[in-house]
């Protein structure tokens, strides 16, 4: 299992703002800059990540011809919960995790390279899947950055899990 706590992601200030526009909330941008340095601040980004055989998830997901699957696992942490909710917080955090998303894509990409393999589209799996099968947990321990699974919530809040299967490169 990899760990990484506290990784350095950068808000993008564009996205946020586009995301507002959308919902017809007006912001200046001195404000959305003020606003997203102070959820910056709260921010605990963390991930694990493993990889494994496709069988571990048995039929409950389908992996086509994957030779392996890496699970991971992004959290912004529990601090960020403790900000007053609103728009700008809701497009920030969606912001936030596709972010550790991308970045953890782009060190599974490196190991798949090495392995002679090419990734498929990641997939957000359902916490339940993945907090029931003990082979996975006894690879995995999601406590060492904070993520719980109790009486069906998963916690913290803004915390997703995805898999992403590694299909081998065929020769040219």
């Amino acid at each position: 299992m990899k760990l990484i706590k506290n990784f350095r992601i950068a808000l993008r200030r564009g996205y946020v703002f586009r995301d507002l526009k959308k919902k017809k909330i007006e912001i200046s941008e001195e404000e959305l800059s003020r606003k997203l340095k102070e959820i910056h601040s709260h921010l605990k980004s963390a991930t694990v990540y493993e990889t494994f055989n496709p069988a571990v998830f048995g039929k409950k997901t389908d992996f086509g011809k994957s030779i392996a699957v890496t699970l991971f696992a992004v959290t912004l942490g529990k601090e960020i919960e403790t900000l007053c909710k609103n728009e700008i917080l809701d497009a920030s955090v969606k912001d936030g995790l596709e972010v550790c998303k991308n970045f953890i894509l782009k060190l599974i990409q490196i190991e798949a390279e090495e392995e002679h393999c090419e990734l498929l589209e990641p997939t957000e799996v359902e916490p339940t899947i993945v907090f029931e099968n003990q082979k996975i947990l006894s690879k995995m321990d999601f406590s060492k950055i904070g993520i719980k699974f109790e009486s069906g919530n998963l916690a913290p809040v803004n915390t997703k899990l995805f898999v992403i299967g590694w299909l081998l490169k065929k020769k040219k």
